[in-house]
């Protein structure tokens, strides 16, 4: 036959090979980190913008070999050039080359209008743009031709430099995660290519690990059908919270082939499927590589569904099998080390119960101690609770029923521990109710006008507050009465808690004489001062300015630089307790701009909102068993 077929490639072609096959600057970039290795360059320097603007840009330069005019028509600008048919497995210097599909180079249509090379060789310097709308909007791109931007002698060194103009990006870039990103993209040895971003080198993930295979460096193991591969596992001490650095990054000359999360394609439940939490890893197979090419255009997953790759997943599922299998042994031990109460603060108590119920608690709790994502306070707090009420016949119950449970049984052992909660339930239903008591004398304190200060034996409202700081809110619920400061003259606490030498400051020309009457330090970073008046009485300007004295001068103290510097850069707030504003409009605004550092609230807001607090914890007790008798007698008795 004379007639012939034609293929024609279309503008449209760009988008698929680049808008939408690299997204995201990561990807995009290390086609070109993987361009440098091929040139055997020694070092890339790669500029990102951390502050998006409309003038950012992109640069990545690299030192290697450079291209001449020629080499950049015959091979950079030939599309799908497939580098290792035609110039062999290695680069001049010798390296493995990483490059096959000849296409990465359109990368950059991904997140940039505009693609500008230099390259440098022997002296001279080609540079030339390559713009998407104009490709895009080409018919056909076979044949396409343009005018470079300079061709022309230098001095400058051999090398690449890529420029991505005009971006297309949504949102500045995270150095720190783009480097994370961009290592684990590769497996190279830094002496053999340097990455900076920004200045900085890249460098290994630093996990802080509770076992890891090998202790250091990479192990050989030889795969039956498949070939020799190099990995390394760890578990690390606390769970990996980001995704991208949990599981197994799966490398094929260097170069990243199977992103994470990525367990072998693991489904089912595992013995210590837990650990798969903690676990991270790296398993370099060239094989994925080599004659058949098994890596997805993007470099982001392996095509599994061929043979040779599935016997790498087979591998690597019995790996990870056999990895948790052996962390959950490791875990159950350190777990019964750890949580053993016969060393453990719980000791006494257990040794004065008889020896039957010796037994019985000391075998339950070495169950308890086993479950997977239980940790040591939560331990504490069952032990803790299961002694205490030992003698109550539906405690005695729970821990037969916890003993009774054989190994494996996770569900009967999950139930007793629900029943178990219903009685931890009970207990705390208990203190909440005693809390309301509290509350509820609260109450008749603010409508019989204690006053906030009375002569030493006599009830008032700073004593009232100091004993139960939980009545002014969540966050002082776990203070007590010791961590609060009565009474005291704030120039004399600043001396002797805050240790302030600064003579200018502690021996000014005059002492704020005036005492506060509650301070404390609700937690590592605020101060809180408060000042108290009388229920009934209005909030007035001298008690404001009053409390905004003690605010500045321990603001102050804090920034002098004679400071004890565990305070440094603690916040200072005031809280004034009074029953309401008055109608005075040059207080309200004062008060309104303080607002930043002093609070004002009346006794009534302050007693409601506690109130409805524990009333919601007692409600939300008695959803936890709506029948169960004890839990219900608490809540109707309210």
């Amino acid at each position: 036959m004379s007639e012939k077929l034609k293929i024609k490639f279309a503008g449209r072609f760009i988008d698929l090979l680049g808008q939408q096959m690299y997204g995201g600057p990561v990807p995009a970039v290390a086609e070109l980190v993987a361009n440098a290795w091929d040139a055997d360059s020694k070092k890339v320097e790669i500029k990102v913008p951390e502050n998006l603007t409309d003038d950012s840009v992109i640069v990545v330069k690299d030192n290697g070999r450079g291209m001449t005019f020629e080499e950049l028509n015959k091979f950079y600008l030939n599309v799908g050039y497939e580098r290792r048919k035609k110039r062999g497995e290695k680069t001049e210097g010798g390296r493995p080359v990483m490059g096959r599909k000849g296409i990465g180079k359109l990368a950059g249509f991904g997140i940039a209008e505009d693609i500008v090379l230099r390259s440098v060789k022997d002296g001279k310097l080609v540079e030339f743009t390559l713009n998407y709308a104009e490709l895009r909007n080409k018919k056909e791109l076979d044949g396409f031709e343009f005018i470079p931007n300079k061709i022309e002698k230098t001095s400058e060194k051999s090398g690449v430099t890529v420029i991505y103009q005009n971006l297309k990006l949504e949102r500045s870039i995270n150095r720190e995660r783009f480097k994370k990103s961009m290592a684990r993209r590769f497996a190279l040895n830094t002496e053999q290519m340097q990455i900076l971003v920004n200045g900085d080198a890249l460098k290994k993930d630093d996990f802080e690990f509770e076992h890891r295979i090998p202790s250091k460096g990479w192990q050989k193991e030889e795969i039956e059908e498949f070939g020799e591969v190099e990995y390394w596992f760890g578990f690390t001490k606390n769970t990996i919270d980001e995704p991208e650095l949990r599981g197994i990054s799966v490398f094929a000359r260097d170069r990243v082939a199977q992103f994470t999360p990525f367990f072998f394609n693991l489904s089912g439940g595992i013995t210590g499927q837990v650990g798969l939490e903690y676990l991270t890893g790296q398993v370099k197979a060239n094989q994925l590589d080599e004659k058949d090419d098994y890596i997805a255009t993007d470099r982001q997953t392996v095509n599994w569904q061929f043979n040779k790759p599935q016997i790498l997943e087979k591998w690597g599922k019995g790996k990870i099998k056999e990895l948790c299998k052996n962390w959950k042994k490791r875990r159950d031990q350190a777990k019964r080390d750890r949580f053993k109460h016969e060393y453990s603060e719980f000791n006494e108590r257990i040794q004065r119960l008889s020896t039957q119920e010796k037994e019985d608690i000391t075998s339950a709790l070495d169950k308890i101690a086993l479950i997977e994502r239980i940790n040591e306070e939560d331990f504490k707090t069952i032990a803790g609770s299961m002694i205490q009420g030992v003698e109550r016949e539906s405690v005695r119950k729970v821990i037969k029923r916890i003993n009774e449970t054989e190994e494996g049984a996770l569900p009967e052992l999950i139930q007793a521990i629900k029943e178990w909660d219903i009685i931890s339930a009970v207990s705390t239903a208990e203190v909440i109710f005693g809390k309301i008591e509290i509350i509820e004398q609260f109450k008749k304190h603010i409508d019989n006008r204690i006053p906030e200060k009375s002569p030493q034996g006599k009830l008032d409202m700073q004593d009232f507050i100091k004993d139960y700081p939980w009545l002014l809110g969540q966050k002082y619920e776990h203070l007590t009465p010791a961590d609060f400061h009565h009474e005291k003259g704030v120039d004399k606490w600043i001396e002797e808690v805050l240790k302030d030498t600064n003579k200018e400051f502690s021996s000014g020309t005059k002492r704020e004489n005036r005492r506060f009457d509650l301070l404390c330090m609700t937690n590592d970073w605020q101060i809180v001062i408060l000042e108290l008046m009388r229920p009934g009485l209005s909030i007035d300007y001298d008690h404001v300015m009053r409390l905004n004295r003690y605010v500045t001068r321990v603001k102050t103290a804090i920034e002098t630089k004679g400071t004890a510097s565990e305070f440094s850069g603690m916040n200072v707030k005031g809280i004034l307790i009074a029953d309401k504003r008055n109608n005075d409009p040059s207080l309200n605004e004062t008060i309104n701009n303080l607002n930043t550092t002093l609070k004002t609230v009346t006794w009534d807001s302050l007693f409601e909102t506690v109130q409805g607090r524990y009333k919601t914890y007692l409600d939300i007790l008695k959803m936890k068993a709506p029948e169960d008798p004890r839990i219900k007698g608490l809540v109707d008795l309210n």
